[in-house]
């Protein structure tokens, strides 16, 4: 059983401002991305209802330990923080995240919309203690640090907002980083039945034929309760599978290696069997056409609230 929160704004690091905070606390806000700092002594916070869809806008928010341990509940799982580990969490789900000693955190608040739309498998992230050994979550870390010493109302709004996109893109690596790497189980039993399900679709990400009915014979799981499972995350498994296909042709877009590669291969690479259905599919999502991302063109500026067609 973890211990009674202490009396607190609840939650807090997911809200605006915080009051009554027992320690020292400090933030700013970079565009939509705001990034904290805290320190104090034995404390504890919670949610303890599910944010509404339709409550305002959802974030998650990434967690740096820098002194001292923490426990973080949600979900059915238990996941413990040592100095040097980060974990990303969904603010909009209860939660319960207990300090058992002094210490120091760093918290980035990021709406969550905008981030899944910038990299579909940042849900590959979620409950899952990274360690700041690994390169990319080293290069994220920098990055925060930098961010958190630097006074954003001193640098014009384009540098600031720049700023605030590489923070994102960055933590999207981390995503890719977790990918390829060996799967990390979590506690929760949806949870490792999720991650079942997306690493064996990322590995067959080129077969243009993978379906439901395809993870129900490898996997031994029903139709019925592949559906449930994705019923509470943000996509359905075929408009994850339909985004992830595309973000990785994204990038391969850009990627040197890739680059004496026609982009109908590239296209086949991800699962796309017919050119002319990637171009349209690509263009809704994007706002442009892959030849025109591949020869430069910058990102749409609304391309968040570009139109998306599901296969």
């Amino acid at each position: 059983m973890l211990p009674t929160p202490s009396p607190c704004p609840a939650p807090w690091f997911d809200m605006d401002t915080v009051s009554d905070f027992p320690g020292t606390f400090k933030s700013q806000a970079l565009g939509t991305l705001t990034l904290s700092q805290a320190a104090g002594t034995r404390h504890s916070v919670q949610r303890d209802i599910a944010q509404p869809s339709d409550g305002g806008e959802q974030c998650l928010l990434l967690t740096w330990q820098r002194r001292g341990t923490a426990t973080l509940a949600q979900q059915g799982a238990k996941l413990r923080l040592a100095p040097g580990d980060m974990l990303l969490h969904d603010a909009g789900q209860p939660y319960h995240l207990h300090f058992e000693e002094p210490f120091e955190v760093m918290v980035a608040r990021l709406p969550a919309a905008p981030m899944r739309n910038l990299c579909p498998l940042i849900d590959t992230l979620l409950g899952v203690v990274q360690k700041c050994r690994q390169p990319q979550v080293a290069l994220l870390t920098a990055m925060a640090d930098c961010h958190v010493a630097t006074d954003y109302g001193r640098l014009p709004r384009a540098a600031a907002l720049h700023a605030a996109d590489a923070f994102r893109h960055t933590l999207a690596a981390c995503a890719l980083g977790v990918v390829v790497a060996e799967p990390q189980r979590r506690p929760s039993l949806s949870q490792y039945h999720l991650d079942r399900i997306r690493q064996y679709a990322l590995k067959r990400i080129g077969d243009s034929d993978l379906s439901v009915n395809q993870l129900v014979e490898a996997l031994d799981i029903s139709a019925a309760h592949i559906h449930r499972l994705f019923a509470g995350e943000a996509q359905s498994f075929s408009t994850w599978l339909w985004e992830t296909r595309l973000q990785l042709c994204h990038l391969a877009l850009r990627d040197p290696d890739w680059g004496d590669q026609p982009i109908s291969q590239i296209a086949y690479q991800y699962g796309f069997s017919h050119p002319a259905h990637f171009s349209r599919a690509y263009r809704n999502h994007f706002g442009m056409t892959p030849s025109a991302w591949r020869a430069g063109a910058p990102a749409a500026a609304d391309h968040a609230a570009v139109r998306r067609r599901r296969p």
